[in-house]
């Protein structure tokens, strides 16, 4: 499947053979940004035609929230998976990085900003 089908979260989970009501029943309860997290993951799994890499790309974000995280999206930087706090999902490319920052930014503000707007 083109990269470029994946430009929905729905279209992430269809990827992973779940659908939205599975995805919902089973982060019920859970926390903004831990919700955010597993939508996260989906899309990147999506994304990297179901592969996990070791080695990749980030996307970056322009983040209005001020957040002390905060990402600005410009481009996409290349590293080792290695996070000292929290846990980053690579992206085995830089076009994919880019693609994932521009489509899904909703659903990584979710996870950085721990909020839905």
């Amino acid at each position: 499947m083109d990269y470029k089908q994946i430009n929905t979260f729905e279209k992430a989970l269809e990827f992973k053979g779940e659908t939205l009501e599975q995805f919902n029943e089973r982060t019920k309860g859970m926390d903004i940004d831990t919700i955010g997290y597993e939508k996260v993951k989906a899309i990147v799994f999506a994304l990297n035609g179901g592969k996990h890499v070791k080695r990749g790309y980030y996307p970056w974000f322009y983040n209005p929230t001020g957040s002390s995280s905060s990402f600005s999206y410009d481009d996409s930087a290349y590293d080792y998976d290695f996070a000292g706090v929290g846990a980053r999902q690579l992206l085995k490319t830089s076009e994919l990085a880019r693609y994932a920052g521009r489509t899904f930014p909703l659903e990584y503000s979710q996870y950085i900003n721990n909020t839905n707007d």
